[in-house]
């Protein structure tokens, strides 16, 4: 609510106070008045008071009615008076002049007179720093600390252990730090207290019982095998050793460690981790086969023992956090195997963990790998971006991310805390690739996690992204430029062969394209109705927003051949999700980026691709073109074993090619797309058949090693 277009200047008179007897009230009002000399010089004094006000005059009022973290700020032009029931909405209203004084040049600075009122639609709004592989300083945390509080985050979740680095110091057990950088426990302390004066809660995340090689490292007695162990690369990964779960010295280890953490941090919980544990050492391990018999664990039809016995794990600990005044968050493997009511289960595979964590009664944390993890690409043009891990998480997706399921009853929504974002580090090595991979996907979050489900629509958020990136400036934050994309469709043109090409972006914006490779600026074509084309052509498209916010550029090469525009026929069943438009995707002249979640891929698991092309009528054919997706984080391996058929009539087929492929390495990493060609003899034909073989299971050395992997096949070229 705007009064008038009066405004309060600060000058060198003013003055700061805050509600008598508050004193968590005062730091918010020293933080207020250091910004303030920053952008001034003036040094404003901070006070005690019992007034609510005064002329020239800044007020931290304490207003026990107000909701919590929740603030009420107003500015006339005598003075500021802001009004909160706790520190954090002290510190998010004084944010709020802070962003205001950021958005000003000069020493002057003014507040418009406003009426604003404030608070979290949802409780829980987090970020978690991996710092096992890759280890950042005090400084740096702490600078991320501060990224936090300025979005108005509530917990860090500090992932301190891991295969590849122990960064925390336990005193019971010295070996784990004697290799490698690590935090002492007097610096756990003051990042701990440097987060608190924030506002915000650090939630430790000690691996067990996977994760665990720089402890196995360190004490080879932890393991089944009992080692050696070597301390893993950075790169990440699934490994076979892990806690030997039966052992004694584990369970008292476990026990020690987890004694001196909730020692250091007072938060409420303590992350356990529990995800991606393999079952091979234990299942040949006599110590915790021992104790398969011993609790008397059976294997159920979706349970191994192996599954339980990781639940007793997670029981077993669960309940001596308890005994130590702290709740425990398990990753949702957890839920594989038994849990206490009381775990928190923090869903990364997907929204539908969380769900169904809690329609089973578990209060849940969304932590989805498709719409929170940071470490993904923000972007389609992958060779111009920093190393990224995953798949693509654009800033649109981040925003509309339904984090209160509306399939959830009232009560189930109840239970869904909130929401962290995740940042893992294997190619995150300095504050510049942090900022990168952070801003401002996380003000999308921030602002989306806030409002819950009164927020509004993502071009609306564009609207004033603008002067937040302008604050990023002045603060030293530098930030991504991957505001929003040009969507294309394309379909067969019904005046014959002729691809119709429809361009949408976002409400209000402006596009532009070309169609000959060069990047499109708002001198080039508009683009006002259908593109039809008609032979093969380099298509760019980009598009503006009115406050200037450009899109980034689409990028399709479009190759017209004999099978494009053809009928096409999927004799075999995709997977789900993964049915590429009943496969017109696969003769529409358009070649897909990476990314297997762009539509315009065919996925199958379990079957194999067994796709029919009907050219309408007779031709000379001599080759064929397939692309398909090598992408082994996603469990993708490309195609084992190909075949090509051609017939006159439909009814009687001959093969004309046929050709098998080498299995990629397990531990290959990034994606890449192949462009297999398979020429013949020179035949006549009107149907082509195209068979495209599944590799049957994933290697070794893969982390998923006997798993049925995907397949994934684009562009069916003919010539």
């Amino acid at each position: 609510e705007r009064i008038h277009e009066k405004s309060f200047t600060i000058n060198q008179q003013t003055e700061i106070y805050y509600a008598a007897g508050c004193e968590e009230f005062e730091q918010k009002a020293l933080f207020l008045s250091s910004w303030i000399k920053e952008h001034t010089g003036f040094v404003l004094p901070v006070k005690e008071s019992k007034e609510i006000g005064g002329a020239n005059t800044i007020t931290f009022h304490y207003n026990s009615l107000m909701k919590k973290e929740g603030f009420s700020l107003k500015v006339r032009d005598s003075g500021v008076i802001i009004e909160s029931a706790d520190a954090a909405g002290a510190l998010y209203a004084a944010q709020e002049l802070q962003k205001a004084m950021l958005l000003q040049e000069g020493k002057k600075i003014s507040f418009k007179t406003i009426t604003m009122e404030d608070y979290p639609a949802i409780s829980y709004r987090g970020a978690m720093l991996d710092v096992s592989r890759n280890f950042f300083s005090i400084t740096q945390i702490k600078r991320f600390i501060d990224m936090l509080a300025f979005h108005r985050l509530n917990y860090f979740h500090w992932h301190l252990t891991d295969d590849q680095g122990w960064r925390i110091e336990i005193k019971k057990y010295p070996n784990l730090t004697t290799v490698g950088e690590f935090y002492t426990q007097k610096e756990i302390k003051e990042i701990v207290s440097y987060a608190a004066d924030r506002c915000i809660d650090v939630i430790p995340e000690i691996d067990l019982p996977g994760h665990s090689l720089a402890a196995l490292a360190a004490y080879p007695q932890l393991g089944c095998t009992g080692g050696p162990y070597k301390v893993a690369t950075a790169s990440g990964g699934v490994h076979k050793d892990v806690l030997c779960v039966g052992s004694p010295f584990t369970e008292q280890f476990v026990k020690d460690v987890l004694k001196e953490v909730t020692t250091l941090f007072p938060a409420p919980y303590v992350h356990i981790g529990g995800d991606e544990v393999p079952r091979d050492r234990w299942e040949a391990c006599a110590k915790c086969q021992a104790a398969i018999s011993r609790y008397k664990l059976q294997k159920e039809k979706k349970r191994s023992s192996e599954d339980l016995l990781q639940g007793v794990f997670n029981v077993n600990v669960a309940t001596y956090l308890k005994s130590l005044g702290k709740q425990m968050i398990g990753w949702d493997e957890v839920m594989s195997g038994d849990i206490t009511p009381e775990t928190i289960v923090m869903s990364w595979r997907g929204l539908g963990k969380g769900i169904s964590a809690a329609r089973q009664g578990h209060s849940a944390i969304l932590s989805s790998n498709s719409h929170f993890y940071f470490n993904n690409y923000q972007a389609l043009d992958m060779a111009n971006e920093p190393q990224a891990t995953g798949g693509l998480v654009l800033m649109k997706t981040v925003y509309e991310a339904p984090v209160l399921a509306s399939e959830l009853t009232k009560a189930e929504q109840q239970r869904i805390l909130g929401a962290e974002v995740c940042l893992w580090t294997s190619y995150v090595e300095d504050n510049k690739t942090i900022d990168y991979m952070m801003l401002p996907r996380l003000a999308a979050f921030s602002e989306s996690i806030w409002k819950g489900s009164s927020k509004g629509e993502y071009h609306d958020f564009l609207d004033r992204l603008p002067l937040l990136l302008h604050c990023y400036k002045r603060l030293g934050y530098q930030y991504a430029s991957h505001f929003f994309n040009v969507e294309a469709k394309y379909a067969q043109s019904k005046r014959g062969k002729q691809l119709d090409v429809i361009l949408q972006s976002l409400p209000g914006t402006a596009i532009y394209y070309t169609l000959d490779g060069s990047i499109p600026t708002n001198q080039d074509s508009k683009y006002s109705s259908v593109i039809q084309v008609d032979a093969s052509c380099s298509l760019r498209a980009v598009a503006y927003l009115p406050n200037g916010l450009r899109s980034d550029v689409l990028q399709k090469e479009i190759h017209v051949n004999k099978a494009t525009f053809a009928e096409v026929k999927l004799l075999t069943t995709p997977a789900d999700r993964y049915n590429g438009e009943d496969g017109r995707v696969l003769v529409d002249g358009v070649r897909s980026d990476k990314f297997h979640t762009t539509g315009l891929w065919v996925g199958y698991n379990p079957a194999d691709m067994e796709v029919l092309i009907d050219l309408n009528s007779k031709q000379q054919v001599k080759k064929i073109n397939v692309s398909s997706l090598t992408d082994m984080s996603s469990y993708i391996m490309g195609i084992a074993e190909i075949e090509v058929l051609t017939s006159k009539d439909g009814r009687h087929y001959k093969r004309v090619a046929r050709e098998k492929y080498s299995a990629p390495a397990g531990k290959m990493e990034g994606k890449k797309v192949d462009l297999i060609s398979l020429p013949f003899e020179e035949t006549t034909a009107r149907f082509i058949k195209v068979i495209a073989r599944r590799f049957k299971a994933l290697p070794e050395d893969h982390s998923g090693a006997g798993e049925a992997p995907f397949l994934f096949v684009d562009e069916i070229a003919i010539y």
